[in-house]
């Protein structure tokens, strides 16, 4: 077997993406892993500190991996998070992240052969002080980004649906729901993207966390029943043989039906909270669209 061959088996497929909005960010990634013939689910997205919701002026970040060594990819984020979480100010957290990152090269690179060093592809959020930060790394090159960013096999469905949907003037849950929607798309399209999705919300003001993973089944699967609806929109868009009042009446109907469609998820979502709330020792109207509970301040 080539060495090239090799690389191609040895290559881990997934799709990470982040997206920054005026109230903060949101990072998403799948959790399927291939390598070669063989599938494992295991998660890519990693909320600090500790995965637990966070609220208040003090330092969260959010970080999710893509690249052919996952151990590599733990260690790079970890030694990251040692360093970054000791800065005292957005400005020093974000230069610690990125000077340990290209360190960690440095290191590993005197360690393996000359074109051996394992390379990660990583995407994170920095929250502190009212202020969130969205930056990607392609190896020990650290950019920030000021709209989006994808990474994995799966990166041109998602640059691709980033391109169509995304725009600066989008909420924090309507990056969500795009995220939810990117994912929902590479995994049904995209070979090696797979599993369970997950999504990180950083928020300058008010809660961060991991959204809740009930919330995010039963946004994707509105997605996904809306979306198959929508496409006879597009045939009747094109087709000027449909007479205005006609194509009016067809899509009134199905904007009915999606109407009802989304009243129908709500209450189970609605239900489904309830059951989260009532695991976590919360009121259902205690959390918010994300799962997340609400600033204690409320």
């Amino acid at each position: 077997m080539s060495t090239e061959d090799y690389l191609r088996r040895k290559k881990a497929l997934t799709i990470i993406a982040g997206f920054k909005c005026r109230e903060g960010i949101i990072l998403c990634a799948d959790t399927q892993e291939t390598i070669g013939v063989s599938k494992r689910s295991i998660p890519k997205l990693v909320f600090e500190p500790a995965g637990r919701p966070h609220e208040g002026p003090a330092l969260a970040v959010a970080f999710c991996g893509a690249g052919e060594n996952g151990a590599f990819i733990d260690n790079l984020v970890e030694s990251a998070w040692d360093d970054g979480k000791h800065g005292t100010t957005i400005d020093e957290v974000c230069e610690k992240i990125k000077k340990n990152i290209k360190s960690t090269y440095k290191d590993f690179g005197s360690i393996y052969q000359r074109g051996y060093c394992p390379t990660a592809n990583l995407i994170y959020g920095v929250k502190m002080q009212n202020e969130c930060r969205l930056f990607s790394a392609s190896g020990p090159i650290v950019n920030k980004i000021r709209e989006y960013d994808s990474f994995g096999v799966g990166q041109y469905m998602a640059d691709f649906l980033a391109g169509r949907m995304y725009d600066n003037h989008l909420n924090l849950r309507q990056c969500a729901i795009l995220a939810a929607y990117i994912l929902f798309q590479a995994k049904e399209h995209v070979d090696g993207c797979g599993g369970e999705s997950h999504i990180a919300v950083l928020r300058e003001n008010g809660v961060s966390g991991l959204a809740n993973r009930r919330n995010i089944e039963d946004w994707t699967e509105l997605l996904r029943l809306s979306d198959r609806e929508l496409g006879n929109v597009l045939i009747d868009a094109g087709d000027v043989g449909v007479e205005s009042t006609e194509f009016l009446k067809r899509h009134r109907d199905l904007i009915a039906l999606i109407d009802s469609l989304r009243t129908n998820k709500a209450a189970e979502l609605y239900r489904g909270t309830k059951i989260h709330a009532a695991f976590i020792g919360s009121k259902t109207e205690d959390l918010d669209f994300f799962g997340l509970p609400l600033p204690s301040s409320s």
